[in-house]
């Protein structure tokens, strides 16, 4: 059985794998990659924003659930499909246990009797008047020093990338 070689450097070591100078230029710095940095911040900031709903007993999917409804409601749960990325099964059971808690309330559509709108009861709309004041502050607190003119890019490049993501999902087959 023969022994592996020790590498002693990392010259050694892009050589003993194929990596050149060429391939070094080429290959994708984590630092200024955006599929990287969007998945760093999403991990990060789902922490942070944890914090805010689990001290309330809510989970991420009931929170998603909770602010679709604050600004759109009253909706059917099929469009809150819309408005964030869960499957139909999720929000079906975030709503069930948001009614649970008494938080929201199904009515019967005005015009089509069959269809049920969801809203925020008025337990639910000071939940999250609440959490959301705690969502704000942590906003504030993680922009801070950026100053508006640097926000407003940031939020403004974000929508335009938004944009262009959802363009090339449309085009994508499958």
């Amino acid at each position: 059985m023969q022994k592996p070689k020790t590498v002693k450097s990392a010259g050694a070591a892009r050589a003993a794998v194929g990596g050149t100078a060429q391939t070094r230029k080429s290959a994708i710095r984590l630092d200024n990659n955006l599929s990287y940095k969007l998945s760093m911040l999403n991990f990060l900031m789902v922490k942070a924003t944890a914090r805010i709903y689990t001290s309330k007993n809510l989970n991420a999917h009931q929170w998603k659930v909770l602010s679709v409804l604050y600004a759109h409601q009253p909706m059917p749960a099929s469009d809150i499909l819309k408005w964030v990325t869960l499957d139909k099964a999720a929000i079906s059971r975030a709503v069930q246990q948001l009614q649970r808690l008494e938080l929201i309330e199904r009515k019967l559509h005005p015009v089509d009797g069959r269809a049920v709108n969801i809203s925020l009861s008025e337990r639910g709309r000071q939940m999250y008047a609440r959490m959301a004041e705690d969502m704000s502050r942590l906003q504030a607190e993680l922009l801070a020093g950026l100053g508006e003119k640097k926000t407003q890019i940031l939020f403004d490049a974000f929508s335009e990338i938004e944009q262009r993501l959802r363009g090339m999902a449309l085009k994508t087959p499958g």
